[in-house]
């Protein structure tokens, strides 16, 4: 279907009510969009193409609104592309979006960070919160003013949200186990690094590598989590004295950031080719190691997709438009499919 003379790719967004990122993958015909979206998607794009002329993108759809987003800070290269995409998506949609960096793991600066935002007044929040209770309570106080909430990266159940952008975390997980338990072939340790129980992604993910290995690979021993805090500095003690000291060692999954500290650690040890090693998310970085060969697989979420899902509900909620966000799928990643 040729659209190009007459709708953009926004002009079918705004129809649709769905993101810029979801029209590109359905005229394209890339997986990922389920068919109900396929539709409504292709509906719009049918209507648009009858009309006599080009629809104004109106600039008071979002025009005065002020986007809050609240991401961790220094928290590593994923968390960067992702505010990245929320700014040139903002500056698409000509919409405010005022960005914090609170330090990561840390609930209070996180409260702080919200505070702030709610005090000098909000036409919507995107947050990667923590799992703690005055996060909530601070969170809880934008949707009991009717400013509409999207949680990012991590979800935040039981909360009257708009919903979750970002992939099935525990679905993630079980896609990491089974890649190990796979490439490993035989028996040994494992090792886990996260950021922290803080952050409810990480535990789902952990639960669901755990899950696969307990059940289909008995003969791999998952060790004590490592709490590296997403810190590169930390990841590398814990790595460089798991990898002299346990000689058993097969297999090493980074749930998190820090990835940095786990590669030097590799690269020190001389045991990079006797160790599965599996990150989530790409980025520069997981990049170079894929190609270098100290890793194996990256399990992914497309952080530009996350982005702009989040954004959209946002903007359509204030304009009394559906909202509807769909996950980010699980991608597997490894050197032969780098893109």
């Amino acid at each position: 279907m040729d659209t190009k003379n007459k709708a953009r790719i926004i002009d079918i967004a705004l129809q649709a009510g769905v993101g810029t990122a979801t029209v590109d993958r359905v005229l394209n015909g890339r997986p990922g969009v389920r068919q109900k979206t396929i539709d409504r998607v292709l509906d719009a794009a049918r209507q648009l193409e009858k009309a006599p002329a080009r629809p104004a993108v109106i600039p008071s759809i979002a025009a005065g609104m002020s986007v809050d987003v609240i991401i961790a800070g220094n928290a590593g290269f994923a968390n960067d592309i992702l505010a990245r995409a929320l700014r040139r998506l903002g500056e698409q949609h000509g919409l405010q979006l005022r960005t914090n960096y609170p330090q990561r793991m840390n609930p209070l600066a996180l409260v702080d960070a919200l505070e702030q935002s709610l005090e000098r007044g909000s036409s919507g929040l995107i947050v990667q919160p923590l799992e703690h209770p005055a996060v909530r309570e601070a969170i809880g106080r934008f949707i009991r003013q009717g400013i509409p909430v999207v949680s990012i990266l991590t979800d935040l159940p039981d909360m009257e949200t708009l919903g979750y952008s970002g992939l099935d975390n525990r679905a993630a997980g079980r896609t990491a186990g089974l890649l190990m338990g796979r490439l490993i072939g035989g028996k040994g340790q494992v090792a886990v690094f996260w950021g922290g129980q803080l952050y409810r992604s990480h535990e789902e993910r952990e639960m669901g590598f755990r899950t696969v290995l307990r059940d289909e690979y008995p003969a791999l021993s998952l060790r004590e989590v490592v709490q590296g805090q997403d810190d590169p500095e930390k990841n590398y003690r814990a790595a460089k004295q798991l990898l002299a000291t346990q000689k058993d060692l097969r297999g090493i999954y980074c749930i998190g950031g820090g990835n940095r500290g786990i590669e030097k650690a590799m690269l020190e040890s001389g045991r990079k080719d006797e160790i599965v090693y599996i990150a989530q998310n790409l980025t520069a970085l997981t990049r170079q190691c894929l190609l270098s060969g100290v890793m194996d697989a990256v399990v992914h979420q497309d952080m530009v997709r996350v982005a702009d899902s989040a954004l959209t509900a946002v903007i359509n909620c204030s304009v009394g438009r559906p909202v509807a966000i769909e996950r980010v799928p699980v991608e597997i990643i490894m050197r032969e499919n780098l893109r």
